[in-house]
Parts: structure tokens; C-alpha cells; sequence
């Protein structure tokens, strides 16, 4: 008989089945929304909500304010009115974008993402499966996009958001990643911590259209008919200045003061109530309650269910051992809500259907004011200066384009002044003058107040590109630096500036990725194939949740099991500072063609390593075969890592061989020889005996051949005597 092992017994999500206190069916009486103990819940939102908006309002303004001045809007009506008066053109020449603009640049130049590590020896192979699955949800939710927005808004506004929830569309990926526009969010003014793991409450303003809103709010019609309004609404004194509602037909300066209406054209009418249109208000709050917390084993602190299946077995293992593995205590922790409402009332209230227990919308800092948390972009702290500049920018053009006319009486017809004036401010003009005219004039042309008023000029540019940390050096314009070495120093003091809000975003990447994370553990519980895309564009495929027969133990076991454990996501390591990326690169290679050839092979892979380039992880890697290096940040049980550590092994072991080899051949050289030079020695001992054998027995006829010899004469004597 076959049975099922490893299989989740937990039933599917649905998201409109987890805890919604709307049971009711629609147009019946005495909703359980409108009960005494959930009126007062809703007054309690409400009055979030009412604290946001006091809280928040001036800073919001100049939040606006900043975006104004980043969108070319910075002139007031008041200074235009002015400037027009004096027959002043008002220039606006935005330095502030520019500086922007690169910080932004630069993000979307280097984005970074996460892998997913896991928590045990045995989710390794899963955890690199989630990575996959994490890299594929990011491309179908344009991930890397939605964040780059949220960046934007906290370069110029000081905190952008991204969403990570879940799709009620089950013919789409259950996982969604979006940004939120940083209007619509409002948080608890008390919180401080980045990760706002200190605040109470966060709200989510949206305007939605009212058939929209029937057909979300089906048991609620009667309270989202008496919230809608048309565009054409004035302000209810609900803080409507930054929402799109009233804005759309309304005309604001750039201080936030309404200016006029908007002129209508065509067939609507001011009396017109075409789209109507009603403002939802979602409040994720905190409750503190008290539950059990299971410890042991695979579980660390998680909450007790008495309806989970393994939290059952853990609970019978522990009352069944003398000494448990596992163990309940008591815990008071806060528990996430979600409330959406209007003014008039609750529209739906229910529990947080996600494990992770955070908040689903993540912030992107930039920086917090010290005195009350407030946030505010790169923007804030530049604006008088390009104010200013803009100012003194008109003021220049105004002066060099008008004189100073000096006449004494009588040096021109006074009913010809205006004739005179105008000529005068032609290139060409010609002046009539009496006679002697000519001395009794004089023309200004206010060069002097032109030359003051570039030297400020020059001060408000320098000082909107250091105070933005966005200098020169960093835009690749013409500086004062003398050298390369000083140009890298400007750089890198522009980049160490900014660095605060880069690092911030990482902690934004962070928070989203563990969400993100958890979100596919605890949703993606149905079998799916999706596709890798690799950095040569190959395509590969993954399956996960894949239920299959063990043959060999017949049993049912489900393969990549997304569900089965939790794993942890981490931020890539990798330097924004690109600039100063390059330099070291650039340092590093310089100091390689110094070293000796073999020396500098050896570091070749850690040169390639330091740059960006398409296909560097295919270079570092035909680098590193060659060179016989390894990657120290590998997996070493991976299968490409074990296949090279068996290579490595065999290639040990021929190598042994071959030095063995080589030991016992020099061996029998060293033999040969020495047997050789015995045989020698042997040789030249019996030659040795057999000469001492000849020599005695030649001793007794020494005395004859001596004398023999003394007969003899010797050759010159012979020819002397035959002489």
C-alpha cells in the first residue's frame, strides 16, 4: 500500500477567506462592522489618520516643494507678479536636476539584488532554487524598477515606498511588487527606527472611482456613496492639498497656495458630477496579544497552532519524553491588522494573512530630521541656493540689457524722452540732442553690478553641487584639480556625500527581499514551472512543489519544496561608488604589470574580478582554469566544485605517480653506476695483482739488463766515433 509522505495538509490561501470580520451578506442590518466594539475601532483609525495629517502637514509642503523645485517650478506667483512690473523675464536655470539626475543615474547604472542563503546543511540545494525563483518574481513584478522609483522619491522627497503583498488573480504570480507613490503613505509620527520596527500604524490614502468601490465594498454601498465626491469639490478640511482629487482642477503656485481653477473647456461643467470618485483610507496597526511560542528542533519561537500538523507532533513529543526536545512559553507580541475605512465608517477589518508580521510597504530613506524624524531628500538643503541663483540669474540679464540715462535739462526735448529711450537701447539707435547736447548726457551700461552678480552666481552653483555631494569631479565637467590623483580624491569625496542614502537603500532592498522571501514561502505552494534566464541569455527551467512516487520506498514526496523550510535573504555586496571602483581596478592593473610575469598570472582572476563588464564572471572563471586558482565564494558542495576538487585529486595523483616515477628511475641510474664503478675497482685490483705477479717474476734478471744497458752506446756517441 502507497503512502504520502512530505506533503502539506494545509489548505490553499485565499485572500478573502483569512480572518475577514465582513461576514455579513450585503443590505442586511446590524452589520458586524457597525458593532459598538468596532465603532470604536474605527474611531481609533480615524484618529491615526488625523494625527498623520498634523503631524506631517508642513513638512509635507515642503516635501512638494522640493519636488517642485526638482520639476522646474520655482517661482511664486508673488515674484513673477513682481518681476513682470519691472519688465523682468523670470529664468529658471535648474542646477538642482542636474545633481539629481546623476544620483538617480547612478542607482539605475548599478543596480544590486539578493541571494537567498540557507539555515541548515540541507536547504542548500533549495535555497539556490529560491534564488531562482526570487530572480524570475523580480523580473515578472519589474522589481528593479519599482525600486529605482522609490529612490527617486527619496533623493528629491526624503522616503519613497515599494508594496510587497499578494494578488487576489490566481492566473497571475500570487507575489506583487509595486511603488507607491510617496503621497498616498502616512506613518505613526512616534516611530524613529528605519525599519519601522518601532511604529504603531501605517496608512495608505487612494482615490478610487465609485463603481470601483460598490463593487469592492458590496456589503458597504449605502457608507461609500455618502464618502464620494466629484473633482470639482472644494477641501472638506480633510488636508486635500497634495491629493490628486481636487488637483486635478486646481492651479497651485510653487509655495502651495491655491492660485485659481483651472479653466474647463469643452462639455463638462463645474456643475457636473461625471466621476465621482471616493478616498479609501488603509490602516495597518499593531494589537499586543498574548499567545504560546514553540521552541525545538526546526522551530524558533514560532506561534503555537493547535490546527498545525507538525505544532501537533512537536506537542506530542514533548509530553511523551522525560526530557523534551521542545518547549511552549507564554508571549505577549504584537499582532498586525488591517482596517480600510472612510470618514463615515469600517469597510473591511481582518487579520494580516502574512507570516512575516511586518508591515507590507517598505520605506527608502534618504535622510531624518535629528528634532522630530522627519524626512526630507538631497533637495532640501540646496533650494535657497538655486532660489537665489535663479534670482540673481534674471537680475544679470535685466541689468545688461537696460542703461541708466543721465540728461540735464534742456539736453533733450522732453516730449522726444521716450523716443530717446527707446533708441538708446538699440545697437543701432540713433539719438536726436540739441545743441551741446552731448555733454550735458549720460549712459550707464552697469557692467560693474553685472560682474558682482556672476562672482554670487558662481557661489550658489558650487554650493548646490557640494551640498548635494555632487561635484564637478563626480559630473565629469572641467575642475580646478591639477592631477588624476586629485580628481579621484574630489570623487571620492563626492561619493562618500551621498553615501548615507545609498546605504539607506540597501536597508530598503533588505527589508523588501526578506518580505519578498517570505511571501514565496508561504504562498507558492502550488506545482509551477518558471524559466532562468542566464547572463548569456540561455534559458533553463525549474520545477518546484513537484509532487512524485519514490519508487523506491513507496512513498509520495514533493521535490523543491519551496514551503518545506525558511531560508534567509541577503543583499549582494557590491560598491555604488563606481568611480571609485574604477580607480582601484585601474591601481590594481598598474601594479600588476609590475610584478614578475608568473606572479601576475596568479592575480589575474582578482584584477577581472574588481571591474563591470558584460560576461566578467565567464572570464574570471577561463581565468581561474587556467591559472589553477579557485573561487573561495563557491559552494564546495556544488557539483562544479566537486568535479574540480576530483580533478584536482586525480591531477594530485598523476602527479605523485610521475615523482615516483622519476624517484624510482634515478634510483636505477644511481645502481648502474655504482655497480659500474665496483666493476671498475675489481678490474684495476686483478691488473694491479698481475702486474706484481710479472714483476717478481722478472726481479732476478734486473742485474743483467742493467749492465746490458751500461754497454750500450748511446747514438751521438756512435756517430762520433764513425766520425
Amino acid at each position: 500500500m502507497q503512502t504520502i509522505e512530505n506533503l502539506r495538509s494545509e489548505p490553499a490561501y485565499d485572500p478573502g477567506a483569512a480572518d475577514v470580520a465582513t461576514a455579513a451578506p450585503p443590505d442586511v442590518e446590524g452589520h458586524p462592522l457597525d458593532s459598538l466594539e468596532n465603532r470604536r475601532l474605527h474611531a481609533k483609525v480615524l484618529d491615526y489618520w488625523y494625527t498623520a495629517l498634523d503631524a506631517f502637514y508642513d513638512n509635507r509642503i515642503e516635501q512638494m516643494l522640493d519636488y517642485d523645485f526638482y520639476d522646474h517650478i520655482q517661482w511664486s506667483e508673488e515674484d513673477r507678479a513682481v518681476l513682470a512690473a519691472r519688465h523682468q523675464a523670470p529664468l529658471t536655470y535648474n542646477k538642482i536636476k542636474m545633481a539629481i539626475d546623476w544620483v538617480i543615474g547612478t542607482e539605475r547604472r548599478t543596480r544590486i539584488d539578493g541571494v537567498v542563503h540557507p539555515r541548515a546543511e540541507d536547504d542548500v540545494d533549495i535555497a539556490a532554487v529560491k534564488s531562482e525563483l526570487m530572480k524570475y518574481l523580480s523580473d515578472t513584478n519589474r522589481v528593479p524598477w519599482a525600486r529605482s522609483q522609490a529612490f527617486k522619491d527619496a533623493a528629491i522627497a526624503g522616503c519613497g515606498w515599494t508594496e510587497e503583498s499578494i494578488r487576489t488573480d490566481r492566473a497571475d504570480e500570487p507575489v506583487m511588487v509595486g511603488h507607491i507613490p510617496w503621497r498616498q503613505m502616512r506613518r505613526d509620527p512616534v516611530s524613529r527606527a528605519l525599519d519601522l520596527s518601532d511604529c504603531r500604524f501605517l496608512l495608505r490614502e487612494k482615490f478610487a472611482d465609485l463603481d470601483y468601490a460598490e463593487a469592492m465594498f458590496t456589503d458597504r454601498i449605502e457608507l461609500v456613496n455618502r464618502a464620494a465626491q466629484d473633482h470639482y469639490d472644494g477641501d472638506n478640511g480633510a488636508f486635500d492639498e497634495e491629493l490628486d482629487l481636487p488637483q486635478v482642477f486646481r492651479r497651485y503656485d510653487s509655495r502651495g497656495h491655491t492660485v485659481t481653477g483651472r479653466r474647463i473647456t469643452g462639455r463638462a461643467s463645474l456643475d457636473s458630477r461625471c466621476r465621482l470618485r471616493v478616498r479609501l483610507i488603509e490602516c495597518w496597526f499593531k494589537r499586543p496579544v498574548a499567545h504560546k511560542r514553540l521552541w525545538g528542533g526546526e522551530f524558533r519561537g514560532d506561534r503555537f497552532d493547535p490546527n498545525n500538523v507538525k505544532h501537533q507532533v512537536a506537542l506530542a513529543a514533548m509530553k511523551s519524553e522525560a526530557s523534551p526536545v521542545y518547549s511552549l512559553s507564554d508571549a505577549v507580541v504584537e499582532e498586525m491588522w488591517c482596517a480600510i475605512f472612510t470618514e463615515g465608517g469600517l469597510l473591511q477589518l481582518k487579520r494580516s494573512p502574512f507570516r512575516h508580521g511586518r508591515f507590507p510597504y517598505t520605506p527608502y530613506w534618504c535622510y531624518r530630521r535629528n528634532r522630530d524624524g522627519m524626512e526630507y531628500g538631497l533637495v532640501r538643503g540646496v533650494r535657497d541656493s538655486q532660489e537665489d541663483l535663479n534670482k540673481r540669474m534674471s537680475k544679470l540679464l535685466w541689468a545688461l540689457s537696460t542703461n541708466q540715462l543721465f540728461y540735464e535739462e534742456g539736453a533733450i526735448d522732453e516730449d522726444r524722452i521716450e523716443e530717446v529711450k527707446r533708441e538708446i537701447a538699440k545697437p543701432n539707435g540713433v539719438i536726436p540732442l540739441k545743441n551741446n547736447g552731448l555733454d550735458r548726457i549720460k549712459v550707464e551700461r552697469n557692467l560693474d553690478v553685472a560682474e558682482a552678480q556672476i562672482k554670487l552666481l558662481e557661489l550658489d552653483a558650487a554650493h548646490i553641487h557640494d551640498g548635494t555631494g555632487v561635484n564637478r569631479e563626480l559630473l565629469g565637467r572641467e575642475t580646478n584639480a591639477a592631477s588624476g590623483r586629485a580628481i579621484l580624491a574630489k570623487q571620492q569625496e563626492g561619493a562618500v556625500s551621498t553615501a548615507e542614502l545609498f546605504d539607506n537603500y540597501r536597508l530598503g532592498i533588505q527589508l523588501s527581499g526578506e518580505k519578498q522571501l517570505s511571501l514565496t514561502e508561504q504562498f507558492m505552494t502550488e506545482e509551477r514551472q518558471f524559466r532562468i534566464v542566464g547572463e548569456r541569455k540561455g534559458l533553463d527551467w525549474r520545477v518546484i512543489n513537484q509532487l512524485r512516487l519514490d519508487t523506491l520506498n513507496n512513498v509520495w514526496v514533493v521535490d523543491n519544496d519551496i514551503s518545506r523550510n525558511q531560508a534567509d535573504f541577503i543583499v549582494d555586496q557590491q560598491d555604488f561608488r563606481e568611480s571609485m571602483r574604477q580607480a582601484f581596478a585601474e591601481q590594481f592593473f598598474d601594479m600588476l604589470g609590475k610584478l614578475p610575469p608568473d606572479m601576475s598570472v596568479q592575480l589575474l582572476d582578482l584584477a577581472f574580478d574588481m571591474i563591470d563588464m558584460p560576461g566578467k564572471d565567464e572570464v574570471v572563471q577561463r581565468i581561474r582554469k587556467i591559472t589553477g586558482q579557485s573561487d573561495n565564494d563557491q559552494d564546495v558542495d556544488s557539483p562544479e566544485a566537486q568535479a574540480r576538487q576530483q580533478q584536482e585529486a586525480q591531477d594530485r595523483e598523476v602527479a605523485l605517480r610521475e615523482r615516483m616515477a622519476k624517484v624510482g628511475l634515478d634510483e636505477a641510474k644511481r645502481e648502474e653506476i655504482m655497480a659500474k664503478a665496483k666493476a671498475l675497482q675489481i678490474k684495476t685490483k686483478g691488473d694491479a695483482l698481475n702486474v706484481a705477479e710479472l714483476i717478481e717474476i722478472l726481479l732476478p734478471l734486473a742485474p743483467a739488463a742493467d749492465r746490458l744497458l751500461s754497454t750500450q752506446q748511446t747514438p751521438e756517441e756512435t756517430a762520433h766515433a764513425a766520425a
